[in-house]
């Protein structure tokens, strides 16, 4: 595995006689070294003569680092079919994927089920794997994942004899670490009283995967939206679950496999590599952790602003990479990036209920950590104010929200032919497809220059007002929508600019 990418490693071993030795070369890490007890225990376990047999076995491509337990019956297989007379015919689409106990059972491993979905999309037809439970991959065509108890029932059925799997068998489980049993509670945005306008640009941000800063005096209601928000999310695909719940096994993180998107909130407190990943063997962070779902940061303003700037490539291509000398490794950052902060220290910059006792010097010390790049990579900028606990929202619940914002997401599959939204759809698909007349070109091209708008800024513009007609349902993008779609975007230019002030 490279990142959630995975690599073909073809396993070979021959046996000759020679002082009696099991040699890996290949590139292996420790866990794979101490693989040559595991497999000669086996070979005693299955009565094979080892007496003065030298036993080599190459990992290849050799020139990549190799690392875990998930080679080890693909590395007993090689031998046997090496010490046996008349070796069994494996094809090239067949492969094995499991560890090994001392006595030959096949088990599971860390990060299995990324391996076992790699190699589906790989292109494996047939892949032998440990007695765990499949149902994750029961929407996989034309696959055939064989479970085995051990060695010789896989040997057995490599040659034709029957020894398929039965349910009497015990089954695995497939991840050793126990699933979540807390959940964050998120209110229903009918229970939300006011925020009209702020409902609004999340229902949009949901709609086409856009991000979100919300700034204001404390207790008016930010933290409440952004919880709120993860309600209005469309359900994951079964393919989004598989690549989400792949992600927290490689994190060797905790995740149900409920089909609601994942909820991150990391304290400010976290590092840069606690955000984006990291590790001398890259792991992923936050960002990661939150793809298909939310990130959301609360008291932006607190977060060091070295970690703030990390987030400018992923928020842009959707990919968090992470280098280092070992190597680099790139993990999927699909998010909804909502954003939270205070205008000041103090909290109350511009508030008409408490004067702010900051200096100037310390409120834009606070405020400059958020830096003009990310601010233009935010498709909205909120200024909230505290509403009076009289004023009563219209009554529409998160599940009729979700309901348009589902129709909306599906309508980007279907025009971009892949599973992406309008944020972050590449440059040139979104020209083709988008569905803008020159006149509304024109319009974007000619007010952005007017406002001094960078590129970026005004492709943004486009990108909320293709999310606008989509949750409208209308095929092209309509005048009211990039009207509505430009002024968000000035909105976010006076509140930064105030701010900034």
């Amino acid at each position: 595995m490279h990142g959630l990418k995975g690599q073909v490693i073809k396993v070979e071993a021959t046996v000759r006689d020679d002082k009696e030795q099991c040699v890996i070369i290949g590139l292996p890490d420790a866990s794979i070294k101490e693989s040559k007890e595991r497999i000669l225990n086996c070979l005693h376990a299955l009565n094979e003569d080892i007496d003065m047999k030298k036993i080599t076995i190459h990992l290849s491509p050799a020139d990549i680092r190799k690392q875990g337990t998930s080679y080890d019956a693909a590395m007993l297989l090689a031998v046997l079919q090496a010490m046996a007379k008349k070796p069994a015919v494996i094809p090239e689409t067949t492969c094995v994927i499991a560890a090994l106990t001392l006595d030959g059972q096949l088990t599971t491993f860390h990060s299995m089920i990324p391996t076992i979905h790699q190699a589906i999309l790989l292109g494996f037809k047939k892949i032998y794997i440990p007695p765990i439970d499949i149902s994750l991959f029961a929407k996989a065509a034309d696959i055939e994942l064989i479970r085995m108890p051990d060695m010789p029932s896989l040997l057995a059925h490599l040659e034709g004899k029957p020894s398929l799997f039965t349910d009497d068998v015990i089954l695995l489980p497939p991840d050793p670490i126990p699933e979540e049993t807390d959940s964050v509670p998120h209110a229903c945005f009918s229970a939300i009283r006011g925020h009209e306008e702020a409902k609004r640009a999340l229902t949009l941000a949901a709609a086409g995967g856009h991000h979100v800063l919300m700034t204001g005096p404390p207790g008016c209601g930010k933290s409440l939206l952004a919880n709120a928000f993860h309600t209005i999310l469309p359900d994951m695909t079964h393919e989004e679950l598989l690549e989400v719940y792949s992600i927290y096994q490689l994190a060797k993180q905790a995740r149900s496999l409920s089909g609601r998107p994942p909820f991150r909130s990391p304290h400010h407190s976290s590092s840069e590599g606690a955000i984006i990943g990291g590790g001398r063997h890259p792991k992923p962070g936050e960002l990661s952790l939150a793809h298909r779902g939310v990130l959301f940061l609360d008291e932006l303003g607190h977060f060091p602003r070295r970690v703030i700037d990390t987030l400018r490539q992923p928020l842009e291509s959707g990919f968090a990479v992470i280098n280092r000398v070992e190597g680099s490794d790139q993990f999927p950052a699909a998010i909804n990036l909502i954003a939270a902060t205070n205008p000041c220290p103090c909290g109350y910059y511009g508030s008409s209920e408490r004067y702010c006792t900051c200096s100037d010097n310390a409120r834009l010390k606070y405020m400059q950590k958020i830096t003009g790049p990310i601010i233009d990579r935010m498709d909205f900028v909120l200024g909230l104010k505290s509403q009076s606990v009289l004023a009563q929202s219209a009554a529409e619940t998160s599940e009729a929200i979700r309901e348009r914002v589902t129709s909306a997401r599906e309508r980007q599959r279907v025009r971009y032919g892949m599973n992406t939204t309008n944020a972050i759809v590449p440059v040139k698909l979104f020209e083709e497809r988008a569905g803008f007349t020159e006149a509304q070109r024109k319009k974007v091209a000619d007010i952005s220059f007017q406002e001094k708008l960078s590129s970026r800024a005004s492709l943004k513009i486009m990108r909320l007002a293709r999310t606008i007609a989509d949750l409208e349902g209308t095929e092209r993008v309509t005048d009211p929508a990039v009207e509505e779609a430009l002024q968000w975007k000035l909105q976010a230019g006076r509140v930064h600019g105030a701010l900034a002030r």
